[in-house]
């Protein structure tokens, strides 16, 4: 019997949960195989708790899924160990509760061209008609996978036609979102699309950057002056409740007959 292990960050936030459990039920919706929602940190259930739970129901094969912009220690070492496979694996056959089982351990979303389609859709309805530019914002990582995903994304808007496109990071990477941000205000733009690559909102999204930016917390942006000169910010939504990631994780199911 195969099940489908959904995996969020999990959060002491609720946005987080609300991201997760919507696309979770968007996949309950669109296949027959059961689907469990899991967290690796914070948020109960728990990754490991919940794959007791779906041995002792009958699954014999795992799918995994995490909910995750790019991989980092979580992808690589955390979830791995709470799944009981190996660190840095895609999966394999454990031992769970008793009962040998099979786990498929996915990737995380950031490479998939449908997340760079949001994207442009989002530059399209704040800043059409307007001299602006584009603001791909990611959390940073010791690790070197965020930094790649935000990269690529800012990339592939480039080739897009869009030719005022930069990137930045809230902590770990550089450059970060202030020293960007006096790039771009010596530029002769009026607006910034900011475009925070992230699963859901959070002290991050809500407080952190906005502040960075100069905007109001927990709002879409605003006028700031906190650069030198008054300059337009439009500051996108997470990502995560976007409906089009759930063809994203469909994609991902295929390939085990889903």
């Amino acid at each position: 019997m195969k099940g489908i292990m959904f995996i969020g960050h999990g959060s002491r936030f609720n946005h987080n949960k609300e991201a997760v459990e919507q696309q979770a039920n968007a996949l309950k919706k669109r296949t027959s195989i059961p689907v469990w929602t899991a967290y690796n940190e914070t948020t109960s259930p728990l990754v490991d708790e919940v794959l007791e739970e779906m041995v002792k129901s009958g699954v014999t094969e795992v799918i995994a899924i995490p909910y995750f912009i790019a991989s980092g220690l979580h992808i690589t070492r955390d979830i791995p160990r709470k799944l009981s496979i190996p660190e840095n694996s895609r999966g394999g056959k454990t031992t769970v509760a008793g009962k040998e089982i099979t786990v498929h351990f996915e990737g995380p979303i950031g490479e998939d061209p449908n997340l760079t389609d949001i994207l442009e859709d989002r530059i399209k309805a704040s800043c059409e008609g307007k001299k602006a530019a584009v603001l791909v914002v990611g959390h940073g990582s010791r690790l070197p996978y965020n930094e790649e995903i935000i990269k690529l994304n800012a990339e592939r808007l480039k080739e897009r036609g869009y030719s005022d496109v930069y990137y930045a990071f809230n902590e770990f990477n550089e450059p970060y979102i202030d020293s960007v941000m006096n790039e771009i205000v010596k530029t002769d733009v009026t607006d910034v699309a900011v475009l925070p690559l992230f699963i859901a909102s959070g002290a991050h999204i809500g407080e952190e950057i906005p502040e960075t930016l100069g905007i109001p917390p927990n709002t879409d942006g605003g006028v700031s002056n906190a650069f030198g000169r008054e300059i337009n910010i439009h500051y996108a939504m997470p990502v995560g409740k976007e409906p089009r990631l759930t063809d994203v994780l469909i994609k991902k199911l295929e390939k085990y007959g889903i």
